[in-house]
C-alpha cells in the first residue's frame, strides 16, 4: 500500500493538475471571504455570531474545485490511458482504488489547510479595514474552519470516488458541476425537505452556513460521508468488474 500511496503522489506532483488548482482553490476561497467581509453592514454585523458564520462560511467555496482535482485523480487514469498499466501492476485493484482515495483525501486537508489560513489572514485584515475585531477567541471561528477542512477533505473523496464510477473524465466532471451549479439548487428551492440532504446542502451545514433548512454541522458531514462511501462502492463495482 506504501508503494501505491508513494506512485500516486508522484503522479500528483508531477504533473500540472496540483499546481495549478490547489492555487486556484485558494485564490476562489479567498476572493469570497474579501466579498463577504466587504459587503457587511458595519462592525457590528461583522463581529455578531451570525456575521462571523457568514464570512467564513464561503472558505469552502474552493471545494468544487478539489471535487474536480478528486475526479482527475480517478478519472485521469482512463483518459490518459495508463489504468491498464496500474491495473497490471497491482491486480487488486480495490487496493489502487483506496490508494487513491487516500492521497485525495491528502489533497483535501491540505487544500483545506491553506484555505483556512489564507482567508482567516485576509477576513483579520479587511475587518481592521472595516473598524471591527476579528474575534480570533471565538468558537465560532474554529468551528467553522474546522467545517471547512472537513468540506474539502470531503469533497475530494467524493470526487475520487465520482471519478472511479464514471469513468469519462470530461462528461464526470460535467455531471458534477451540473449537478451542483442546476440540479441540486432547483431541488433545494424548490423542495427543501429533500434537498437539505443533497451533498452541497450537506456541506453548506458543514461550514456552518447562516441559512435556513440546513442539516446540523455533524449531520452534514455523516450525510456527506455516507454519499462518498456509497459511489466510491458503485465505482470499486465498476473498476473491479469492467476491463481498464
Amino acid at each position: 500500500m506504501i508503494d501505491l500511496l508513494a506512485a500516486e503522489w508522484l503522479k500528483l506532483r508531477t504533473t500540472r493538475l496540483l499546481w495549478g488548482m490547489i492555487p486556484a482553490t485558494v485564490a476562489l476561497s479567498f476572493a469570497a471571504v474579501a466579498g463577504a467581509v466587504l459587503a457587511a453592514d458595519g462592525a457590528a454585523e461583522l463581529e455578531s455570531s451570525d456575521g462571523i458564520r457568514r464570512v467564513l462560511s464561503v472558505t469552502g467555496t474552493g471545494a468544487i474545485l478539489v471535487l474536480v482535482v478528486g475526479i482527475l485523480i480517478s478519472a485521469g487514469e482512463y483518459r490518459h490511458g495508463t489504468a491498464a498499466d496500474t491495473f497490471l501492476t497491482t491486480p487488486r485493484r480495490d487496493r489502487v482504488l483506496v490508494a487513491k482515495l487516500t492521497a485525495g483525501a491528502g489533497i483535501g486537508v491540505a487544500a483545506g489547510v491553506i484555505t483556512s489560513v489564507a482567508c482567516v489572514g485576509i477576513a483579520s485584515i479587511l475587518y481592521a479595514v472595516e473598524d471591527a475585531t476579528f474575534p480570533f477567541g471565538d468558537a465560532e471561528v474554529w468551528l467553522t474552519l474546522v467545517g471547512a477542512l472537513a468540506y474539502t477533505t470531503l469533497f475530494a473523496l467524493l470526487g475520487v470516488a465520482l471519478g472511479s464510477l464514471v469513468r469519462n473524465q470530461v462528461l464526470a466532471v460535467a455531471a458534477a458541476l451540473a449537478w451542483l451549479a442546476v440540479i441540486e439548487h432547483t431541488l433545494v428551492t424548490l423542495l427543501p425537505d429533500l434537498g437539505r440532504w443533497l451533498p452541497a446542502a450537506a456541506g453548506q451545514a458543514i461550514v456552518r452556513t447562516p441559512a435556513d433548512d440546513l442539516l446540523s454541522p455533524l449531520a452534514g458531514a455523516a450525510v456527506l460521508t455516507a454519499y462518498s462511501a456509497a459511489i466510491a462502492l458503485a465505482g470499486l463495482r465498476v473498476v473491479a468488474t469492467r476491463d481498464a
